[in-house]
């Protein structure tokens, strides 16, 4: 699998979560947020498997926990 260098440290399952969780995230957002949290602007993504979320920062400070259901909060 070709992960982003943002990305590389995951395991390929949490990667999949990570895929799956922005493209929903992103798809709920109006145009101008869309362009705010584009995927290239993710700055850090930790897993935190005690938690079953990752945890994945913006260039803006703000982090979302994304789960492997597809939801984030």
């Amino acid at each position: 699998m070709n992960k982003p260098d943002v990305a590389k440290h995951l395991k390929d399952k949490e990667y999949q979560i990570l895929l799956t969780a922005y493209q929903k995230h992103n798809a709920s957002m109006g145009f101008e947020k869309r362009q705010k949290y584009d995927f290239s602007n993710i700055v850090k993504v930790e897993s935190h498997p005690e938690q079953n979320c990752l945890h994945v920062h913006y260039k803006d400070g703000e982090w979302w926990h994304y789960t492997p259901q597809g939801t984030w909060y």
